[in-house]
């Protein structure tokens, strides 16, 4: 249960407690507690529902999500805003200038340089990822279909987007969860300039350090 995404989520489609309850098909009474945070921990089936309420179930692709601390060891990212194509077909990474902690099990052992933390720029996620949320990225150069990823395409700044395969690789697309916006077709000699920069693996909500 991510209940900060639920009421970012309730605020941005302007839902009331009984709508939410209507829709999942749950009292309202034990809906509006939920939300309160008189309830940390209510039934699977329940998160489940209201989930589907707020359109958070919506596709098969999740995040892990993460808003606290674990008690071992921290690791340090710098925040990076934009991930651009630099010259001789480089990879510029632009930061914000702000630093995230993340515990380090969080890259399950792995190396640190191995991942990347980026800022989503932007609603075409929404609402699984919304304007100014950090996701966590591992570094890779291809992704099974269906998987979120970090692509660079046309040269230009990277995008975040479901990708979507051709069986013989000759066109890809990049899928938004948002309805409101477009899926993207690339096709043709256009998917060899196509790169991927990483899988998204987790979505991070949490303290950022001065």
């Amino acid at each position: 249960m991510d209940l900060e995404l639920w009421r970012k989520v309730k605020k941005q489609q302007r839902l009331t407690i009984a709508e939410i309850a209507n829709r999942a098909n749950l009292p309202k009474g034990s809906v509006q507690n939920i939300f309160a945070g008189y309830v940390p921990s209510p039934r699977i089936d329940t998160v489940e529902a209201i989930e589907r309420a707020l359109g958070l179930r919506g596709n098969h692709v999740r995040f892990e999500a993460s808003n606290v601390y674990d008690a071992g060891a921290l690791v340090i990212y710098e925040e990076l805003g934009t991930v651009k194509a630099g010259f001789g077909g480089l990879v510029c990474e632009i930061p914000t200038g702000k630093k995230i902690e993340i515990p380090a099990s969080m890259i399950s052992g792995g190396n640190k340089d191995d991942y990347f933390i980026l800022r989503v720029s932007g609603n075409s996620m929404y609402p699984r990822l919304l304007d100014g949320d950090t996701i966590l990225c591992q570094r890779c150069e291809s992704v099974d279909s269906g998987t979120v990823a970090v692509v660079l395409y046309d040269g230009d700044e990277a995008t975040v987007k479901k990708v979507n395969y051709a069986p013989k690789g000759d066109w890809l697309e990049l899928i938004p969860f948002n309805p409101e916006y477009l899926t993207k077709r690339i096709e043709g000699i256009d998917v060899e300039q196509c790169r991927i920069l990483g899988k998204v693996t987790k979505l991070i909500r949490h303290k950022i350090s001065k």
